[in-house]
């Protein structure tokens, strides 16, 4: 595993790197995540070259400027001067949750450089009805004068317990040790967060139910999703529209709950192995 960080833009972006001589393979985490999300799997996935990003605002990537928003979207233009600052014109995707719907937004955008779709437990962007949005939007205003407070932690368990504590899906304690490790920084009192409290706060971009269902339809790329029976996707009533918009989609449900790929790295290094075997002839031989 190698530390790496590349300069775009103005913007610093971390990341964690494998390198290896089988296919280039983009890895994005879920929200409040970072890169230290792929630990446990990336060695299972050798010889693969995997690059785990720290999506902007999380673990050891700077934080957007005051003015600036994090739009889902906008995570494409990072995701793209990152493929071509590695020299990778075709990549394959490996997203978890937020992430899965990055990569998403990503092989329906750019077509010609997304070979291969590799999505744990999430399938396109969240949507929201017309009122919800509405919601979102007054809850953004409601919050702008709200202070924002570091609360330091004496030691890492201490964050990493609060961590498991208010996370929407259950975690273990060692999966939540791995990631707080990354997403934490020394004070004097002990440990803070490293990142953006703004990711926290309501967006003001938000798709409809339509919107989801028409970007995954113009994925052209193979596809696997890989979801946890516990997980965010199950019992779901939106899911199945969802998997029918990307009609190619591979899908295998495996035992677990929203970190499996962090909680049972052996069975979901399985199943990407064996999809990323089927890509390696098209990726070699792209006509």
């Amino acid at each position: 595993m190698q530390q790496r960080s590349f300069e775009l833009n103005g913007l610093a972006l971390a990341a964690l790197e494998w390198p290896g001589e089988g296919l280039p393979i983009i890895a994005l985490h879920g929200w409040l995540d970072n890169a230290a999300s792929f630990i446990p799997l990336a060695d299972l996935l050798a010889p693969h070259h995997l690059l785990a990003l720290d999506l902007p605002g999380h673990g050891h990537s700077d934080h957007l400027p005051a003015a600036a928003h994090y739009h889902l979207s906008d995570n494409l233009h990072w995701l793209a001067a990152v493929a071509d600052a590695m020299g990778w014109s075709r990549f394959i995707l490996l997203g978890h949750s937020m992430g899965a719907a990055i990569a998403c937004l990503a092989a329906a955008a750019m077509p010609q450089r997304v070979t291969g779709l590799s999505l744990i437990d999430g399938l396109g962007p969240l949507a929201f009805t017309p009122s919800q949005e509405v919601e979102r939007l007054r809850q953004l205003f409601s919050q702008q004068d709200t202070e924002r407070r570091e609360c330091p932690f004496a030691e890492i368990a201490s964050a990493a317990q609060l961590r498991q504590r208010y996370s929407r899906f259950a975690i273990s304690a060692e999966a939540a040790t791995t990631l707080v490790e990354r997403n934490l920084r020394g004070v004097n009192e002990g440990y803070t967060w490293r990142f953006d409290p703004r990711l926290k706060e309501a967006s003001t971009h938000y798709y409809s139910e339509d919107q989801s269902c028409g970007i995954l339809n113009a994925i052209e790329s193979p596809a696997l999703l890989i979801s946890a029976d516990e997980g965010a996707l199950n019992g779901w009533q939106g899911f199945e529209a969802r998997r029918q918009a990307l009609p190619a989609l591979q899908h295998e449900v495996l035992a677990g709950g929203h970190h499996l790929h962090m909680e049972g790295p052996q069975r979901v290094a399985e199943s990407l192995l064996r999809f990323y075997a089927g890509l390696e002839v098209a990726y070699r031989d792209p006509d």
